[in-house]
């Protein structure tokens, strides 16, 4: 019954949105814990909360249907008791596969990422697990991603170029040594053909456009300026496109019509550029804040951004950039647009709202 209420609530605001400026809403309440991360795909909506009394959970929205969470809570969930308060966890989502990929964090001594994915009704499963040294070398975690049936997470490999000479004479210069994309399925976890080591992930069907790993300095790998982006078919590996873009990539979010990228140009400003989704052809650019939060949600008509609290958006078809909404500058999590559905989570102390505006 709260999702029939959910969605009729979205119909009504979609209808108002067009007599006047639309409000944001909230979708749900997380009395338990806070929100940690959040994801959508077509109509299901995703999200992640943090619990020291109870488990931690993976919520599934549905319209239509009751509320349904991930994993079984059991003492054999590696998620249900572990402390999310190292890193910050990822989430995606494959609607049509009823599917959900999550990460789990641990610094220290022993320091690692986690990934784990569940399919409604069934068990938890782990599927691998990325350990690296506090000086930051060995196998981190990139992004994830989920769109219909395609579900993907990164990875990238941090090693010293001469591991003899940093030992004697501390010039620990570093290098990108392995990486690639797992493709993710309701029972397998492949390896994705030709894909280089990755960071942020975006999906769109059955494509995933990738942010190459090509520098790795103090522990941290980055795209690098000038760098080359990559589309390819998510089943292949096959290379449906390319595009190189002036400014190191800090962010990338792809439809069935759009690629779009924000821009570190290590200047006063940062920059949102769009193409074509095989980023033949570049669409639009603009200038934006350089306190924009590295994070994009686009769709066919729309980018979305942060900038502290102004959740802004840039129309993709002429017109200027507005603000949609106005959140929490230190506590929001999470920034996803999906079937005219823009979410984000708002969190104080124990408790989150998942947030959701209607943007036609």
């Amino acid at each position: 019954m709260r999702a029939l209420l959910a969605t009729a609530g979205l119909f009504v605001l979609a209808g108002s949105a067009a007599a006047g400026a639309p409000t944001g809403y909230t979708l749900r309440k997380s009395a338990s814990g806070p929100i940690v991360a959040i994801a959508q795909n077509n109509g299901i909506a995703a999200w992640f909360t943090s619990s020291t009394k109870t488990c931690n959970l993976v919520h599934i929205l549905t319209p239509g249907k009751h509320d349904r969470t991930l994993p079984p809570t059991s003492a054999e969930s590696m998620t249900c008791r572990w402390s999310l308060l190292d890193g910050q966890p990822q989430l995606a989502v494959a609607s049509r596969m009823s599917t959900v990929l999550w990460t789990l964090h641990q610094t220290g001594s022993s320091s690692f990422d986690q990934v784990l994915a569940a399919s409604l009704g069934g068990s938890e499963r782990q599927l691998r697990q990325f350990s690296h040294g506090s000086g930051g070398t060995g196998r981190w975690l990139g992004g994830v991603a989920g769109a219909g049936r395609t579900l993907a997470y990164s990875w990238y490999d941090i090693e010293y170029v001469n591991p003899t000479k940093c030992l004697s004479t501390g010039l620990c210069k570093q290098k990108i040594a392995d990486g690639g994309i797992q493709v993710v399925t309701r029972t397998a976890d492949t390896p994705l053909p030709g894909a280089l080591p990755a960071l942020q992930l975006a999906a769109s069907g059955d494509r995933i456009a990738y942010i190459p790993a090509t520098t790795a300095h103090a522990g941290r790998a980055s795209g690098g300026h000038n760098a080359t982006l990559y589309v390819v078919d998510a089943g292949t590996g096959d290379a449906v496109g390319s595009v190189t873009v002036h400014g190191e990539p800090a962010a990338i979010a792809l439809t069935s019509h759009v690629l779009a990228v924000l821009l570190d140009q290590g200047g006063p400003r940062e920059r949102i550029s769009w193409y074509t989704p095989s980023g033949s052809k570049r669409l639009g650019t603009v200038l934006v804040s350089e306190h924009a939060t590295p994070q994009l949600a686009v769709s066919n008509q729309l980018i979305v951004y942060r900038v502290f609290s102004k959740l802004n958006g840039i129309p993709l078809h002429g017109g200027r950039i507005r603000t949609l909404a106005k959140t929490s500058a230190d506590n929001t999590v999470g920034l996803s647009l999906a079937n005219g559905r823009l979410l984000w989570a708002v969190n104080h102390g124990d408790t989150g709202r998942l947030r959701a505006l209607g943007v036609g």
